[in-house]
């Protein structure tokens, strides 16, 4: 099992920082989660071609998580009118209730009418458990609530082996996240605020720490930065409240569990 940690950001996208996506791999299908701007070229710098996913999940719909996910629709398209047979497999699109719709007022904003009639990819709506073979997934709805408009936003689990890996999305603390990180081996967390800061948008980091610590979670990796609090040691913030190993993601880090 291995992660490549794609991109760590969030709106506020630099040379070093890309917004929010990632590359599980287990039992050797690759699983993209969230695509953010810059997750196609990210992707290309580690040797992953669209063609090689075999899924992809979006955690809810907002542009630092999904602005790449019409590119990367739009290179499975392309390849198959341009050069017929060169894909020979096609990933499964996941996401929030009404992902197809997204997909499809995408296309027709941008004027780009390629998405609709076009079957070749399957976008499925989230249920649960969704069972993958040898691996399960299952997604718990989080609150997250920027601007006053509640998100279609969830946290995944991907279970298998007896092994627990959860990525939190966005989320504010509530029920779901706490549901969600139950146990995990490894959570990837939405690291957004310190811990002077209160919101249902994002959970600051003594609310990771609490969260993590009643769950029982056994890592965490922290994720979604804002460049205003780069200034501020969150993972020391949460170590005061959570016993276990915490981690500062950086891009394009690969780590093997």
């Amino acid at each position: 099992m291995k992660l490549n940690i794609l991109g760590t950001g969030t709106f506020f996208v630099d040379i070093d920082r890309t917004a929010s996506a990632f590359l599980l791999e287990l039992e050797n299908k690759k699983i993209l989660i969230d695509c953010g701007p810059g997750t196609l070229v990210r992707l290309s710098q580690i040797g992953i071609k669209p063609e090689d996913l075999d899924y992809v999940f979006i955690t809810h719909f907002h542009p630092d998580h999904t602005s790449d996910l019409f590119p990367l629709f739009m290179n499975y398209r392309l390849s198959d009118l341009l050069a017929p047979g060169s894909i020979n497999k096609f990933p499964k699109f996941f996401g929030p209730e009404g992902i197809d719709k997204f997909l499809l007022d995408y296309s027709k904003n941008s004027e780009l009418l390629a998405y609709d009639g076009w079957t070749k990819i399957e976008v499925i709506d989230y249920h649960s458990p969704m069972n993958l073979g040898k691996f399960t997934v299952k997604p718990f709805k989080v609150d997250h609530n920027p601007f006053g408009l509640s998100a279609r936003a969830y946290a995944l689990r991907f279970e298998i082996n007896n092994k627990m890996i959860v990525f939190s999305g966005d989320s504010g603390d509530c029920q779901g996240i706490r549901d969600a990180c139950q146990n995990a081996d490894l959570f990837i967390c939405d690291a957004s605020f310190p811990k002077n800061k209160t919101s249902s948008t994002h959970m600051n980091t003594h609310e990771i720490g609490n969260i993590s610590q009643e769950g029982h979670v056994k890592k965490i990796i922290l994720t979604h930065f804002y460049p205003q609090f780069d200034h501020i040691d969150l993972v020391a913030q949460v170590k005061e409240k959570f016993s276990g190993e915490v981690v500062k993601g950086q891009d394009l880090t690969e780590i093997e569990f």
